[in-house]
């Protein structure tokens, strides 16, 4: 019989997983494990996580996981106890396939800057699944999530202190690690998750973003390092305008809005299943009848919070191709916006996991909008190239790559801290121009 898992106390107050018998295990607990096994279980939470990232956590389907790999529904019980439990491995797997590229990034020979671009070749490496991304952990209670966000954190803290010894060695500039280590967290769980989000994506992109990330933490894309962005616009100008005292549609329209900029904040920071109907009109001060009086259920709360987002992301573009004076500021323009939109409490519904849980029409709409805004900033790449403005990288996979950057925001950064006044935006675009190498 195959014992499952189970999280229990450590020493120092952090929980791990051990091996435990299932209920109906009569088996002694010394029985030899079997090497195939380990593998079966293996590609489990290989199958879970593409699933968890397509679909979102609670909208999973385990038949389906199952199927992905010749196991029928019963058998994935043999290796988890229920779905809480399946979450759980799989985001356990992520936190220690990245744990393992760090420490092995850390060994490498050579200056902080060569084993930051060590643990991105690992930790992108194509010949690897990818790995469930850490976009749920409000799903997760008590003792199982406490274990996975000490794991997250012991992993994030790692990467900063890679940054840092860069920085000491000199092979990195100064900057802010913790905004550096996270934009990283960001860009490597937006490439496996892009592939559902921008329609016709080419088949080799995951492969490609290996050298363009590497490129553009090293160097940048700009064709001058030393180039100083200035923004030409501020994000207020994109908040709506308050509506005029007896304006009765413009009053309902202002309320509706309200709503989907409190439900999007909520849901990109705790995710679809984390973010409760009842905290979302508790935060307006308003009761579950106020929230049915303009939407129907929580899908169509989603719906209208994407369509809000993605009229937000192609203002941004717009702008950004209207106010540009070359292709890198272009592109530099949307960037700014699209960052500080989440540090500003706009906060347009980001684009992580969950896509395939909606509606068919609603997801193809969504992918051809989300293709029109890659190619409008892959045509700013290519201008900036054409200028000279941007140097001779892998434009078109860097065009993807600032989503991961502002998409993972929310997860981590709080409105309140001081840098939401626009460093944290200054940060990311001086990251996109000049890479972290010391000059």
């Amino acid at each position: 019989m195959i014992s499952n898992f189970i999280v229990k106390s450590g020493g120092n107050g952090s929980f791990v997983l051990q091996p435990g018998a299932m209920a109906q295990d009569q088996s002694p607990a010394f029985a030899p494990v079997r090497l195939d096994r380990e593998a079966r279980r293996d590609a489990l939470l290989e199958a879970a996580a593409a699933e968890f990232n397509a679909r979102g956590v609670s909208r999973a389907s385990l038949s389906r996981i199952a199927k992905a790999k010749g196991l029928t529904r019963a058998a994935v019980y043999y290796y988890v106890r229920d779905r809480d439990d399946l979450v759980f491995q799989a985001y356990r797997n992520s936190c220690e396939a990245t744990a393992a590229d760090l420490a092995k990034a850390a060994g490498v020979d050579g200056d902080g800057l060569a084993k930051l671009a060590a643990y991105v070749r690992l930790a992108l490496d194509p010949e690897r699944a990818p790995t469930a991304v850490l976009s749920e952990l409000d799903y997760l209670k008590g003792a199982a999530q406490t274990a996975i966000v000490q794991a997250h954190t012991r992993n994030v803290d790692a990467l900063r202190a890679i940054i840092r010894s860069g920085v000491a060695d000199g092979g990195i500039r100064d900057c802010d690690d913790e905004a550096i280590a996270q934009a990283i967290v960001g860009v490597i769980g937006w490439i496996p998750l892009s592939v559902n989000w921008v329609e016709g994506t080419d088949a080799d992109y995951r492969a490609r973003t290996v050298q363009a990330v590497v490129d553009l933490l090293t160097d940048g894309h700009a064709g001058d390092p030393s180039y100083a962005f200035v923004s030409p616009t501020r994000i207020e100008a994109f908040f709506p305008p308050t509506p005029k005292p007896f304006d009765r549609a413009g009053l309902a329209e202002a309320k509706l809005e309200q709503l989907l900029m409190t439900a999007s904040r909520i849901i990109n920071r705790r995710g679809v299943d984390g973010a409760s109907l009842e905290e979302i009109t508790g935060a307006l001060g308003a009761t579950k009848g106020a929230f049915y009086h303009y939407l129907e259920n929580k899908t169509d709360l989603l719906v209208r919070c994407y369509r809000r987002a993605m009229v937000l992301y192609e203002a941004f573009a717009e702008a950004a191709g209207r106010l540009g004076r070359n292709g890198l500021e272009r592109g530099l323009i949307g960037l700014y916006l699209n960052v500080q939109a989440q540090a500003s409490g706009l906060a347009p519904l980001i684009q992580l996991v969950g896509l395939e849980s909606l509606p068919t029409a609603f997801r193809r709409e969504i992918r051809r909008r989300s293709r029109g805004l890659y190619e409008q900033f892959a045509a700013f790449a290519a201008e900036g190239l054409a200028d000279g403005s941007n140097r001779d990288v892998d434009l078109d996979a860097i065009a993807q790559l600032g989503a991961g950057v502002f998409e993972w925001l929310p997860k981590w950064f709080d409105p309140a801290d001081p840098r939401a006044q626009g460093a944290i935006a200054q940060e990311y675009c001086h990251l996109f121009i000049a890479g972290l190498r010391r000059r």
